[in-house]
């Protein structure tokens, strides 16, 4: 994002699509320089012209403010559900091995560093 100079985004928020723009995207951060909210609105056309909008202070809290129904949801919901669903980022492999019925199964898991496993081969 761009204002006095680059910084990162605190809170990114996915809107829903409607009748005139696509792949809307709410970046809402504090510029480091000025210590002012800033919010930046990345929106795309559905003929193909994308749109930047970018505003600071009041007018930055009163357009999240008034938006705050269209969000769909946040790149922290997003990742949190990645990271809960199959195993995600660095894996590592755990063998265990059982006996069922005088014989030996090997079960290969995949684990995560959020606790998710996934069976990956039986032996």
């Amino acid at each position: 994002m761009q204002h006095c100079c680059k910084f990162k985004a605190t809170e990114i928020y996915f809107f829903a699509d409607n009748y005139l723009w696509r792949q809307r995207k709410l970046s809402v951060g504090m510029c480091p320089i000025s210590p002012k909210p800033v919010a930046e609105l990345h929106e795309l056309c559905f003929d193909g012209h994308t749109k930047k909008l970018v505003m600071t202070g009041i007018k930055a809290d009163d357009f999240v403010y008034q938006h705050k129904n269209e969000i769909l949801y946040t790149m922290q919901e997003h990742n949190l559900k990645c990271a809960k669903s199959k195993p995600y980022g660095w894996r590592y492999g755990v063998n265990k091995t059982a006996k069922s019925k005088g014989k030996t199964v090997v079960k290969q898991y995949a684990y995560d560093f959020y606790g998710n496993k996934e069976c990956i081969k039986t032996i």
